[in-house]
Order: structure tokens, then sequence, then C-alpha cells
């Protein structure tokens, strides 16, 4: 009988990533109304308060990154990987949020409710200059999206230590880790960061925290939409991670691209 499974999944490509952070003032310039201007960007904006400002830091996915989210939930299903009631908790980034939504229309489970989890968030040492607003739990209901609003966060938003060291990153993700864990027998499915795919694991595979150079040496390795599956012995109860199987996914990249221009001479 397979073993416990705690399936770890990076949000898929992101806007600001993709487009610079100027896509925000090239989308919202007609008065604040959004307005895309690129296939690749999300065709109607989350509503939330402050738009577009609070879009800084935490933006939404590109069509091909909530694609990348139901190709995952696609492949979950086909493998079979996890079983029947499993949870859901997501990173307060709607990147995250977004990519957690598709993964589940993938698996023909749209009506899964998502536990929102700040202690999924990525390190805070990459803002040391003021953290995301993230947009809240009314708000994402009144977009429409399927929230535990009843469920208690390990660590509330505005907590998180802001620059921390990695060392309590590593610690406050492994922390929650336990005790999602502890707190039932079912298989746990987050969709967070590049950085949680080892964060979330390593200690559970019985390795010490990483040093900054080297969790960035393994981040720039994690794929947009990257799944790493940790599966736990149902004979000596350790963990290990397994073998993708077909649970990679490889696609070229593409830029804008302008007939006029290229065959002008």
């Amino acid at each position: 009988m397979p073993g416990r499974k705690l399936v770890v999944v990076r949000h898929g490509e992101r806007v600001d990533f993709t487009f610079g952070d100027i896509w925000m003032d090239k989308c919202f310039a007609n008065g604040g109304t959004y307005r895309k201007h690129n296939m690749n960007m999300p065709d109607v904006i989350v509503k939330r308060e402050g738009l577009p400002k609070t879009f800084h830091k935490d933006c939404p996915v590109t069509q091909v990154g909530f694609l990348q989210g139901k190709l995952v939930g696609k492949g979950l299903l086909q493998e079979d990987i996890l079983r029947p009631g499993f949870e859901v908790y997501v990173s307060p980034a709607l990147r995250s949020i977004q990519t957690a939504i598709a993964l589940l229309k993938g698996m023909k489970l749209p009506d899964t409710v998502l536990k929102v989890e700040p202690c999924l968030f990525e390190w805070t040492g990459w803002y040391g200059d003021g953290m995301p607003t993230w947009i809240n739990n009314d708000e994402l209901v009144a977009n429409g999206f399927n929230i535990d609003v009843n469920y208690a966060p390990f660590s509330k938003a505005g907590t998180l230590e802001v620059n921390e060291s990695v060392d309590k990153y590593f610690n406050r993700t492994y922390d929650f880790v336990k005790k999602a864990l502890d707190s039932s027998g079912n298989d746990i499915l987050l969709v967070a960061h590049g950085s949680t795919l080892d964060v979330a694991t390593r200690q559970l595979l019985g390795f010490p925290p990483r040093s900054v150079e080297d969790m960035l040496r393994v981040l720039h390795n994690v794929p947009y939409a990257g799944v790493a599956i940790a599966e736990q012995s149902e004979v000596n109860k350790t963990w290990s991670v397994s073998k993708p199987g077909a649970m990679t996914m490889r696609h070229s990249s593409v830029t804008d691209f302008d007939a006029s221009k290229t065959f002008a001479c």
C-alpha cells in the first residue's frame, strides 16, 4: 500500500517576471481600468483593495502560468498521486493561490477548499524594503476563490519576521509542515514558491537547513510549476523524495513577435 504523501508545487509563471513591473502602468493606464496588452496576460484581473498598487510584489499568474498549474493537476490525477481527502494549503501570494485553483481544476476537483497559510510564504530576506500587501480572505471569496474561511492559520498575516535569516525560514516552514501532518492522517498538498519544494521537505528527510548560497543554488533549478513528492514509508515512517514519473513538464519559450518588423527588410 502506498505511503502517505506530501506534494509541494511551485506557482506558475508570474506576470511581473514575464513583463516587468511596468505591466501595471500599461494595463491600468486607462483611468485605472484593467486592459491586457499581451495574449499571455490575464483576461480578467482580480478585484482587490488598493489596486493596481497592491499587485506590486503580489502579482497574478499569466495565462501560461494558469495552464502550467492545470497541467500539473492533470498529472497528479493521471498518476494517482494524492489519495482522496487530501488537504490543500497555499501561500498567501496571489500567484500561489491562482496556481492551486488551476491545479484543482486539472484534477477535476474545483470545489476543494484552500487553506491560506502565511507560513508558506517565501523567504522574507528578499523583502527587506517591505512585505507585500496580500489579498485577504473576504476579497478572495468575493472573487470566487474557494477559501476555507474557518481555517486558523499557524501564523497570521503580518506576523512574519521581515528580513529573516535562512535558518528561520527553514524552521518556520518545517514547523508548519509538522503541524499539518500531525493534524490529520491525510495526504497534504502545498502550493507555494520555488524554494518551498526544498524548504518544506529538507528537514523532513533528516537534513539540516541550507545556507543562503546553497538554497539559491537549489532554487535556480526549480521551474515554474515544479513538483516535489515526498512519501512516508509504511514500515519505518521515514520520508523520501519520490521520482516524478510522468510528473515532469517541458516547454519552449516564446517572446513577442511582430511580423511587420521581422519582414520589413
